[in-house]
């Protein structure tokens, strides 16, 4: 797996992520995501695979019990330490928790699981360290019929290569893929529901400058592809502009279980 396959990140791409990706996608997800993770007031919360702290944050605010928030990439952590609020980043790896059996009671992950090198591993991991968890991932991307046409653009205008890497943030989506993972990692009593919602964007531009500069592709765009693939974007993903900005479906995949 590639660093780009890994979501991997440097600084800029994560300051991109946090503020143009969180407010515009992970971000309006995190309050019902955490809502589902049933997290009691005084509850220590571990957040795996935190990226800048969307959910992290949104945690924070229904506990006062102790919060940590744990990314491998260390430009994720820089950039949610500083929106910190009282919560404890660590830059450490999903698989290998440095934290002793149950030291929480609920370990949560957000749309991270599938930039793991082996998800089940981290799955069992969260288990291990927690006595009830949730997991939430993308479903498959043509569920979301923005991101589906996004993918048709690129590809006709920046090839295969290219177009697969919106494949990745949607990998967990197909169908049995998630259940084989709690499978392989011998969870068992997992409930799965899916939760329904949007993105949005200020403009096509925006959205667009923000899938290339903020994300997997990062500078292997050139400025003169970018604004390229800009201009062809006005019209083929027209239908999604409204008087509220670009608005577009997107849906989750949650699990929950009790270790």
């Amino acid at each position: 797996m590639t660093d780009h396959d890994r979501g991997q990140l440097d600084t800029s791409g994560a300051e991109v992520y946090e503020s143009l990706f969180v407010p515009s996608l992970f971000g309006r997800f995190a309050n019902p995501i955490a809502e589902t993770a049933r997290i009691s007031p005084t509850d220590d919360v571990i957040d795996v695979a935190c990226g800048t702290g969307a959910l992290t944050r949104a945690v924070r605010a229904r506990t006062t019990g102790r919060v940590v928030g744990v990314d491998i990439n260390p430009a994720m952590i820089a950039v949610a330490g500083r929106l910190g609020d009282d919560i404890e980043y660590v830059q450490g790896d999903a698989a290998s928790l440095d934290f002793d059996d149950d030291t929480f009671e609920v370990a949560v992950s957000q749309f991270g699981l599938m930039f793991l090198d082996d998800p089940s591993l981290g799955i069992k991991e969260m288990g291990r360290v927690a006595n009830r968890g949730l997991v939430a991932v993308w479903d498959s991307i043509e569920r979301s019929d923005g991101y589906l046409s996004m993918q048709k653009l690129f590809r006709s205008e920046l090839g295969k290569e290219a177009a697969s890497s919106l494949d990745a943030p949607f990998a967990m989506g197909s169908v049995g893929v998630l259940e084989s993972l709690f499978d392989a990692a011998d969870v068992e009593h997992v409930e799965f529901i899916s939760i329904e919602g949007t993105g949005r964007f200020e403009s096509i531009s925006q959205w667009v400058t923000t899938e290339v500069r903020g994300w997997t592709l990062g500078d292997s765009i050139s400025d003169a592809q970018l604004a390229h693939l800009t201009e062809k974007a006005e019209s083929h993903l027209a239908q999604f502009a409204t008087d509220d900005g670009v608005v577009f479906g997107m849906t989750t995949k949650v699990a929950t279980w009790k270790s």
